[in-house]
């Protein structure tokens, strides 16, 4: 909970891994450049500030004798979201209005009514400290929690009988946010000693009131910011819920459950003696654009983890005819959020393979590769999950429904690596609130943990066609 409660966009929970690796003794690398590692070393990489990659170099990697792979655990770090347009000045009806796009596949009717908060990155101009009058561009990280944005609904007495039986909405002209009155702006101004309507440079963009909240938070002046990659977000912060605490009530549950728990499962990892003694590359990773097809220099879709794997191989000096069998021997865990059983819904379910919560990490399979679990891959985790004293459960969905899919076939057809797609189950996946088992994040940590620390011995062990 309080890991989510420093999210709001890809960058945050980037930035939530770095502080959490960091505290753990991991070693920051640079995307790009050569990278000097060590047998028992701990390390990370970001790119764009929404990817991220840590690994702990095992301390018998590729000796003589062993028969080393990466054991990776992938996520992503991106969540459905309003974003604000490139141009984002709006208003209407005495409103000043914040102009979004929609970013993934959300539920946007449950965006409505909601007290909204922001965060992402600003790239602002700043003075060179080491060369007078020079400037440059630099890109911070603002995250403002209060609310200031609101999504009203339309009264029912104004809506039509067929509108009232079915919430539809137009995405291009009812999910626009008002910001404040244009009576209180303009009071506001006036008490600033600001023009009512500043038209010049950013102020032509973007809301005046906005920038200067998003200015003040960042400690520069409006006229600094250049540019801007905002996430609207739920303000009110993830809590406990349920008459006995037992569910995670949260924004963005999908997926950064999952990226917290690769990432806190390979710090803990490290931290044990198993490290020593591993022969593998252990991995977490957690790509951005997930949510609207991978396809991006931070996504699972790009050259980026390819090149970063290259790059650590041949860090180690694995000789190149010696890859091609670490690759095959590696695997992946796609861990993404599952369909949990809804107790309103359960016919939505396929009748034998309903994930309940507090029941465990769920194994989703599809015929149509939709998911990359293939049998074999499915029986290797469920021996990592018996190992690790953590229940699994299987999904399909009904013949008759559409599937999602994940990072697992896009990453598995790149590397040519075995790969599973699981996941903690949850209910309302890409509302803008989610709900969780706390058991069940719980397990998900625990397999991670316990996926590090055993799948080398377990797939040394299995025969294999």
């Amino acid at each position: 909970v309080d890991f989510i409660n420093e999210t709001g966009s890809p960058y945050h929970t980037v930035l939530a891994c770095s502080k959490m690796l960091k505290a753990s003794g991991f070693i920051e690398l640079t995307d790009g450049k050569p990278w000097s590692l060590a047998r028992g070393g701990k390390y990370f990489v970001t790119k764009g500030g929404s990817e991220v990659m840590a690994f702990v170099v095992g301390g018998k990697f590729f000796q003589a004798g062993t028969q080393s792979g990466m054991s990776i655990v992938g996520a992503h770090t991106d969540s459905p979201c309003l974003r604000l347009r490139p141009n984002s000045k709006m208003s209407g009806s005495g409103m000043l209005q914040v102009g979004i796009q929609c970013y993934g596949g959300g539920l946007w009717h449950t965006w409505f009514d909601r007290p909204l908060g922001l965060a992402g990155k600003v790239v602002v101009r700043e003075s060179k400290q080491d060369v007078a009058g020079a400037t440059c561009l630099a890109e911070k990280l603002v995250r403002i929690s209060e609310p200031l944005m609101i999504l009203p609904n339309l009264a029912i007495h104004l809506q039509s009988a067929d509108e009232r039986t079915a919430f539809t909405i137009n995405k291009e002209s009812h999910l626009q946010p008002v910001l404040c009155s244009k009576q209180f702006d303009d009071a506001a101004a006036a008490a600033a000693g600001r023009p009512e309507d500043a038209k010049e440079g950013i102020y032509a963009r973007h809301h005046a009131a906005l920038l200067e909240v998003v200015a003040k938070r960042l400690g520069c002046e409006v006229a600094d910011i250049v540019d801007a990659d905002l996430c609207l977000m739920d303000a009110y912060p993830s809590c406990l819920a349920g008459l006995y605490q037992e569910f995670i009530s949260s924004p963005r549950i999908d997926n950064v459950l999952s990226t917290w728990a690769a990432v806190q499962g390979l710090c803990e990892f490290a931290s044990s003696s198993a490290a020593a003694e591993s022969e593998d590359v252990c991995i977490a990773v957690s790509f951005d654009h997930e949510e609207c097809g991978s396809q991006s220099a931070c996504g699972a879709d790009s050259a980026t983890l390819p090149m970063w794997l290259e790059t650590m191989l041949s860090s180690l000096e694995v000789p190149q005819p010696e890859r091609p069998g670490v690759y095959a021997r590696s695997f992946l865990v796609s861990a993404d959020c599952a369909h949990g059983v809804h107790p309103n819904y359960s016919a939505k379910h396929q009748s034998e393979h309903r994930p309940d919560f507090h029941k465990g990490i769920v194994i989703k399979t599809n015929a149509n590769q939709r998911y990359a679990t293939t049998a074999i891959t499915s029986a290797l985790f469920r021996e990592v999950c018996k190992q690790a004293e953590v229940p699994v459960q299987d999904f399909v969905v009904r013949n008759d429904s559409p599937c999602g899919s994940t990072i697992g076939p896009i990453v598995s057809s790149k590397l040519g690596m075995r790969t599973i797609d699981v996941g903690a189950a949850q209910w309302a996946m890409h509302s803008c609130r989610e709900t969780c088992a706390t058991s069940d994040a719980g397990h998900l940590l625990a397999l991670c943990r316990g996926f590090f620390e055993n799948f080398r011995k377990i797939d040394a062990a299995a025969q294999q066609l």
